[in-house]
């Protein structure tokens, strides 16, 4: 390990259409990349890949230059616009293939990775902190690592550790991981969280999303008994469930004992709680979201939103109006795998209309020129703020109806004249 002094002749020494990965989420390293961004015509037509970015996306700006090509499997806020206007390209893969992407000997070389690190432990090991992801697959390969170490980030435990032989340069950090403030609730979400939190019996291990449905659903478990949690993210929502011993994992075949996501979005509080705490177990997607070990997991609950739900109960969650809003992510995985898991559930929360109540989000049709998200076959329930619509087992009209019904009234009979 050296200390970094220099990015742009690092970026000078990598070949011709070198690839770089960043770390995922809310560890993007921001020195990293906004330097990355400055010198990036240092190298030759350099290519990033990203997964989303909840910060500010400093490399943004070098993509709509021209400077950096820039490829994401998840859109965050700061790349929507670049990628409205063609600068930043996505690929859409759910979380569980993207580790395969990078594997040997077909998958993708790695030329450099960007990471933001914990700083070491008593046995001089660094942490990956709040994102596993995709992280694993991309060190295996030992491209060139340049390291952030930020001690602000926590050591998390699980497949997390990283050694001294893995990293090439070291920086200091100049913020923390990204801090995620909860979503304020409407009087929507709420009423559409309370529908959800009937659904949740003792016993049931939850994956919950980002966002205000499932942060209010998680606010509405704290009556539950010797719940687990297996989930893609971990987020401030779950760290009262946990702490007040709701959340026990004790039930679970599959890491028992432990709460298990692939990545942290959340605040200072959800990063001090993950900090050394071996009751938290963080792993490569690969594992999290591998759809045959979902489906094993007895009482599996994936709680997930969406952005539209048609009357097969396909559901769309990453476009709306010819705008990319995001990517797959873990809902198709683990749709999939709780509504296949004993006991399990699959469930999609959403709002009935748009936000000024002038469209439906219940449509006789996804549109046809995006992919669903996740098929009928992988949703159990939909609810919105006018209940829940029970599908599971349900077919052709039987289950058109139950979703119409679910729907907004003034838009209800047009749905349920599609039906008939």
């Amino acid at each position: 390990m050296k200390r970094l002094t220099d990015l742009a002749a690092v970026l000078r020494a990598l070949p011709s259409r070198a690839t770089i990965v960043t770390h995922s989420a809310c560890a993007e390293p921001t020195g990293l990349l906004q330097d990355l961004a400055t010198h990036a015509a240092s190298a030759s037509a350099p290519q990033l890949f990203s997964l989303m970015p909840m910060g500010s996306a400093p490399y943004a700006a070098a993509a709509i230059s021209g400077r950096l090509e820039v490829t994401t499997f998840f859109s965050g806020k700061a790349l929507r616009r670049p990628i409205d206007e063609g600068h930043v390209r996505t690929e859409r893969q759910p979380l569980s293939r993207i580790p395969a992407l990078f594997a040997p000997p077909s998958g993708r070389r790695v030329d450099l990775l960007l990471l933001r690190l914990s700083p070491p432990d008593a046995a001089g090991r660094f942490s990956l902190g709040v994102s596993v992801d995709y992280m694993r697959a991309v060190l295996d390969q030992r491209p060139l690592v340049i390291a952030e170490i930020d001690p602000l980030t926590p050591r998390t435990t699980g497949d997390t550790w990283v050694t001294p032989a893995q990293i090439d340069y070291l920086v200091d950090a100049i913020d923390g991981p990204v801090n995620v403030q909860r979503s304020e609730p409407s009087d929507v979400d709420r009423r559409i969280a309370d529908h959800v939190a009937t659904l949740v019996h003792d016993g049931a291990v939850i994956q919950t999303g980002i966002g205000a449905i499932p942060d209010q659903v998680a606010l509405r478990l704290g009556h539950l008994r010797n719940l687990g949690v297996h989930s893609g993210t971990l987020t401030d929502a779950l760290v009262p469930l946990i702490r007040s011993g709701v959340v026990t994992n004790a039930a679970k075949r599959q890491f028992a004992g432990r709460s298990v996501a692939t990545m942290a979005t959340g605040s200072s509080v959800l990063y001090d709680f993950l900090n050394d705490n071996p009751e938290i177990a963080l792993h490569p997607c690969s594992l999290t979201h591998d759809r045959s070990l979902l489906s094993s997991i007895t009482g599996l609950c994936a709680i997930n939103s969406a952005l539209e739900v048609d009357l097969s109960g396909a559901v769309n969650a990453e476009h709306m109006d010819g705008r990319i809003i995001a990517g797959p992510g873990g809902l198709p995985d683990f749709a999939f795998g709780a509504a296949r898991a004993p006991n399990g559930m699959s469930i999609i929360a959403l709002r009935a209309t748009s936000r000024d109540a002038q469209r439906s989000n219940v449509r006789p049709r996804l549109d046809p020129s995006y992919p669903a998200t996740a098929e009928g076959d992988a949703v159990d329930f939909i609810v919105t703020e006018f209940g829940i619509a029970s599908i599971k087992g349900l077919r052709g009209r039987s289950r058109a109806r139950a979703i119409a019904l679910v729907a907004h009234p003034a838009f209800r009979d047009a749905l349920l004249d599609a039906v008939d």
